[in-house]
């Protein structure tokens, strides 16, 4: 599994909660962004799509991206 994909499966979630939290639709957040439905769609499914779209909805979402290591089990 890549990097890209790692973070994708991780990402997808998160976005969902996000979105979920303001409580907005896929339709709310289509309307305030450049994004489409289908597209925020498959961005919180976590398929691969340029990561510009995606760090499109996490600014949308007044949030920023950020790597963290973590201590092995």
């Amino acid at each position: 599994m890549s990097l890209k994909q790692i973070m994708r499966q991780e990402l997808a979630p998160q976005l969902v909660a996000l979105r979920k939290a303001k409580s907005l639709s896929l339709q709310d957040v289509a309307l305030q962004t450049p994004l489409s439905m289908n597209m925020i769609t498959l961005m919180e499914k976590g398929e691969n799509l340029s990561f510009k779209h995606y760090l499109r909805l996490i600014k949308f979402y007044g949030k920023k991206l950020e790597l963290k290591l973590a201590d092995l089990d």
